[in-house]
């Protein structure tokens, strides 16, 4: 896939191009129907599946003072679209001249002058231009005056819900890691390096890994049945577990953290990065009496993650 970062690398594509538009951040089912809609289109008029999208992602530019986070870092966002088998993928810089824009001025300047679409596929409630003012009507209005397409996929449904970025993101801070991976077709999944702790699992007979919490989308505090992959000079090395996110309320409260214990495993790899895969919550953080009483519990947490670990298999099934 080639990548094109900035508006000023937005540029013609002379073989049939079809556009995907959107945030995509966490590039869920129903981008993903997006996406697939593009590439067949694209693949059955000889084309270019092309993806427009923006950065840094709108809502963080027109309200600053929201503490958003975000399902994907952009370098992730970019992995993940390329893995679709897209051609083309520009970004345009997100501004606040460029949300300044008209819908029209928007459409004429970036897909019909800069790229110059035959097609463009967007979901059903795809807003555009100077305060979201552009609608899916007028993206059809607009599309048959500079002789392009528009093709709206239906949105993709899940238990009842329909998919979405912003729900999905409720679903991770509410710690609904199940529901959330079924949205997003993959566990939702976050990569941070290796900390010195204070010991205090070690005491206890379970050594952690522990975390600087990242700034992005944090699961809600509780335990947590994981799947944890260390880069090894072989290659990548995959290993279950249980992951504590919380404030140690047994202890006294320590602030945030982000514990990571891993099966049957005992070598020092303080520095080194993880990828942790939150396969399914087990429960909430409670305050116990003692440590006697934790230590039992985090036992239970264990064998609890053991048969959730088996039962979902060595990789997710979402289909």
């Amino acid at each position: 896939m080639k990548l094109w970062i900035g508006t000023a690398n937005i540029k013609p594509v002379k073989a049939y191009p079809v556009v995907a538009i959107g945030n995509f951040d966490g590039l869920h089912r129903g981008h993903q129907a997006i996406l697939s809609q593009t590439l067949q289109r694209a693949r059955e008029n000889k084309g270019t599946a092309v993806v427009l999208t923006f950065e840094p992602h709108p809502f963080k530019v027109l309200n600053p003072e929201r503490d958003f986070k975000l399902l994907n870092t952009f370098q992730i966002k970019v992995r993940q679209i390329e893995s679709t088998g897209m051609d083309v993928c520009f970004t345009a810089e997100f501004n606040k001249a460029f949300a300044e824009q008209t819908p029209y001025d928007f459409v004429k300047t970036y897909l019909h002058e800069k790229i110059g679409c035959k097609e463009v596929v967007v979901g059903k409630n795809f807003r555009f231009g100077r305060d979201r003012a552009g609608t899916l009507d007028d993206l059809i209005r607009f599309g048959e005056e500079f002789g392009f397409k528009v093709i709206p996929p239906e949105p993709v449904w899940v238990d009842e819900l329909v998919v979405s970025s912003s729900r999905i993101r409720q679903l991770v801070r509410e710690g609904d890691v199940g529901l959330a991976g079924k949205m997003l077709g993959r566990y939702y999944e976050m990569e941070g390096k290796v900390l010195h702790g204070d010991g205090e699992g070690k005491a206890l007979g379970y050594p952690t890994a522990n975390f600087r919490l990242p700034n992005e989308l944090v699961p809600g505090e509780g335990i947590y049945a994981a799947r944890v992959s260390l880069l090894r000079t072989e290659g990548l090395q995959l290993f279950d577990g249980v992951v504590y996110i919380g404030s140690k309320p047994t202890f006294g409260e320590k602030g945030m953290r982000m514990e990571v214990h891993l099966f049957n495993f005992r070598e020092d790899i303080y520095g080194r990065r993880l990828l942790v895969t939150f396969v399914d919550r087990i429960r909430e953080d409670i305050k116990f009496s003692g440590k006697a009483a934790l230590v039992r519990q985090i036992g239970e947490d264990v064998e609890k993650a053991k048969l959730i670990l088996k039962e979902k298999g060595p990789s997710p099934s979402f289909a």
